[in-house]
């Protein structure tokens, strides 16, 4: 496990900062999120500012030091919907709540944290817009048989239709 934090200055901001990257990313085995890791930081009065330059920085050390991959390589996110079983979370006056990450990578949550939401019968439904691609995609193959190639058969269609006329 890569343990960056231990190659720069101790008790300085970017130390603390990038442990709280290396406790996120060695806890859940996913790049944390940078809104993640500056709202730690932030909750022991850091700099916004400064824990995203941090955060940015640590997670470009992180990529170039991926065996085999080259600095400029993506980070691994998820590329299928996941799973996860019930959780009880927080939801302050406010209406905050803070998502696991574990819960973030099964919704093939973003980095700019976008999502789509909805109650019924009292029931929060959120959806990210990757998950809603996804499911799209899954449901238009459902309609398709297998084996079929759809822009045959739009071509077919579109002879037919010139023949015609």
């Amino acid at each position: 496990m890569h343990m960056l934090h231990l190659q720069v200055r101790p008790g300085s901001e970017k130390a603390r900062i990038w442990q709280i990257c290396d406790e996120l990313f060695a806890r859940t085995g996913i790049v944390p999120s940078g809104r993640e890791v500056v709202d730690r930081y932030i909750a022991e009065d850091g700099n916004e500012g400064t824990g995203f330059t941090q955060y940015s920085h640590w997670k470009k050390e992180l990529q170039s030091r991926m065996a085999g991959q080259p600095a400029s390589a993506p980070v691994p996110r998820a590329t299928v919907p996941g799973t996860v079983g019930f959780q009880p979370i927080d939801i302050s006056a406010e209406g905050n709540l803070i998502l696991p990450a574990e819960i973030r990578h099964a919704m093939m949550l973003d980095g700019d944290g976008r999502a789509t939401v909805s109650v019924i019968d009292g029931e929060l439904r959120v959806i990210t817009p990757l998950v809603a691609l996804h499911q799209l995609k899954r449901r238009a193959r459902e309609l398709v048989a297998p084996g079929t190639v759809v822009s045959e058969e739009l071509i077919a269609e579109r002879r037919a239709e010139a023949n015609r006329e």
